[in-house]
């Protein structure tokens, strides 16, 4: 068990290690290798607390703090984001440590958005999904938990609004059906 305790420690040292070097001297063999140890970061973590805690503490900046502070094409561009927030959301979905840790670095807004175009291209492609594509979302979080990392990820203030929304909505269908009715 000490010897997995000793394993764990230094795989969390060395990803946060090739985050930093990654991310300081950028170059095409470097961008595969990051690449490479953002999808092994969110396959460790996905739908474990105890690894997701792990990627919390540390050297600062932290495991989770670097893959927060990635160059900005990471959080604008589909074809980076496809590779980086599956692997925030595997490191931060139910636990609140280490969503809290995020949130303090960026707006869960962009995760929630993430999580919801990925819901409307799947509906728009009849759940037809690359399966042998490892870094694909659907590949990397598992689908039965998409909606609820959208409730997780959306601010309460959205939720209450969409609430507040589809009660007007209904409201709104019960007047018509009065009105037809009359």
């Amino acid at each position: 068990m000490l010897r997995l305790r000793k394993d764990i420690f230094r795989w969390t040292k060395i990803s946060n290690y090739i985050l930093a070097y990654c991310n300081h001297k950028q170059t095409t063999n470097n961008d595969s290798l990051l690449h490479e140890i953002i999808l092994l970061v969110g396959y460790y973590c996905v739908l474990n607390q105890d690894n997701q805690c792990r990627l919390a503490f540390g050297n600062r900046p932290t495991v989770l703090q670097q893959l927060s502070c990635l160059p900005f094409r990471y959080f604008v561009e589909s074809k980076y984001m496809d590779i980086l927030f599956p692997t925030l959301i595997s490191c931060s979905f139910d636990c609140d440590t280490t969503r809290a840790i995020l949130q303090t670095e960026m707006s869960l807004d962009l995760i929630a958005n993430f999580i919801e175009t990925k819901l409307t291209e799947k509906k728009a492609t009849n759940g037809d999904d690359n399966k042998f594509d490892i870094s694909a979302f659907n590949m990397r979080f598992p689908f039965e938990e998409w909606n609820n990392a959208l409730q997780y990820y959306r601010p309460i203030s959205k939720r209450i609004e969409k609430n507040y929304n589809d009660e007007e909505k209904e409201n709104e269908s019960h007047r018509i059906d009065f009105d037809t009715k009359s």
